[in-house]
């Protein structure tokens, strides 16, 4: 496949040589599904010796961390921050500059081997310099100004069922573009629409799933053809501590549709939003094991790679597409179709990002598509042998005539 243009205009950038001593900040937002193919980047384009600090138990699955080094092409003094909001968050926040609150603070206690911090203590708000986004700046409300864009790997995005589901649906373990859009749309299905058995009418199928600032989401809807800006209906499970999180895995007792809620100035009416975090939403289909009890009927949504492991270790069942199980080659080979471009995204003449910012934004995109997609986030670019020209576009193959 071709290297894109942009990424080779910025790894043609890095070929200049000489050592620079000023150190660099740069704030880096975006994609939660990418996230450990970025930080792994990150700890790769640094000389030994680099430090880093970070939110919860793990590195590359942290939600804010810092690292603090020296680069290995240009020895560029950095600290980098990275605060993971969700794709089409990052693009807004990037394009629009608005400031994000939950970048660590420099003094976060670092290690070479990684440092978890608890509490985490939070800079000033500031505006993000790059993001790394699932979808096309043209996919989101935000298509202008215009974003440097580098694609750099291939994310893959799975269909899961909740633990205790599974036995409901037996074999029929298959989701279409018709189920997915009725799904959405109506908040639940009966079971039989996927079992084709009548004893399942009165067991119903809830939708959950993320904000509108998720590129999982972003390219789930275009995917599915839900459409991208469709108002939806999404659920949450809940129990006497409120809405159930990660941190809040007590028994479910009910459930409620998604709140309202105003992300970046903008309003979501209820049903219409979702969790911010993939690792939630993982964290929810392992939890509601008793949701037949507590709902009468089971959980349903989209997740990424690394969040989907996740899931599925904890008693979660993963769904085909149109028929077709998720593998690497399904993906690389075209039959497997629910994937997306990731992108790393700068504003080019004007923002916060500076020339030597722009410089290591470029190294982390160089990285990432050269050695460091297939981490538990995605695939290489390069072991493509299909193409698509939009989110959710007509798959292609890319190679013969």
């Amino acid at each position: 496949m071709k290297v894109p243009k942009t990424l080779l205009a910025g790894l043609l950038a890095l070929s200049t040589t000489g050592i620079v001593r000023a150190q660099t900040v740069i704030h880096l937002t975006g994609s939660t599904a990418f996230r450990a193919s970025t930080h792994i980047a990150i700890q790769d384009i640094l000389q030994t010796g680099w430090t880093a600090g970070y939110s919860g138990s793990s590195l590359n699955g942290a939600n804010q961390a810092i690292f603090t080094g020296h680069t290995k092409t240009n020895n560029i003094s950095v600290i980098i921050k990275t605060s993971w909001t969700g794709s089409v968050g990052g693009v807004q926040t990037v394009s629009q500059q608005i400031p994000i609150s939950t970048w660590l603070t420099n003094n976060t206690p670092q290690s070479t081997t990684g440092t978890s911090n608890n509490p985490v203590f939070y800079d000033p708000p500031y505006v993000p310099d790059v993001c790394m986004s699932d979808g096309y700046q043209s996919s989101t409300p935000y298509p202008t100004p215009a974003l440097v864009d580098q694609v750099v790997g291939i994310v893959p995005f799975k269909w899961l069922i909740n633990n205790g589901a599974a036995a409901a649906f037996g074999t029929h373990t298959n989701i279409t573009p018709e189920l997915a859009q009725a799904l959405w749309l109506n908040g639940s299905l009966p079971l039989a629409l996927f079992t084709g058995n009548n004893a399942d009418e009165n067991t119903l199928i809830f939708a959950i799933g993320r904000d509108a600032d998720s590129g999982t989401r972003l390219t789930t809807f275009a995917e599915s053809g839900i459409g991208v800006f469709t108002a939806v209906e999404q659920w949450v499970p809940t129990n006497s501590s409120g809405i159930l999180t990660a941190n809040n895995s007590a028994a479910m007792t009910g459930q409620e549709l998604y709140p309202q809620e105003t992300i970046n100035t903008i309003l979501y009416t209820q049903g219409h939003g979702g969790y911010s975090s993939g690792g939630d939403v993982a964290a929810v289909l392992k939890f509601t094991g008793n949701s037949l009890a507590a709902v009468g009927g089971y959980y349903l949504s989209y997740v990424g790679i690394s969040d989907a492991n996740n899931a599925l270790a904890g008693g979660a069942t993963e769904l085909q597409w149109n028929g077709v199980s998720y593998s690497t080659n399904a993906v690389q080979e075209g039959r497997y179709t629910f994937w997306g471009y990731e992108h790393l995204d700068y504003r080019q003449n004007y923002g916060t990002v500076s020339s030597l910012g722009k410089q290591v934004a470029d190294q982390i995109a160089g990285q990432i598509f050269a050695t460091d997609a297939p981490s538990s986030s995605g695939l290489l670019y390069g072991s493509m042998h299909v193409s698509r020209p939009t989110d959710g576009g007509l798959v292609t193959p890319s190679y013969g005539n």
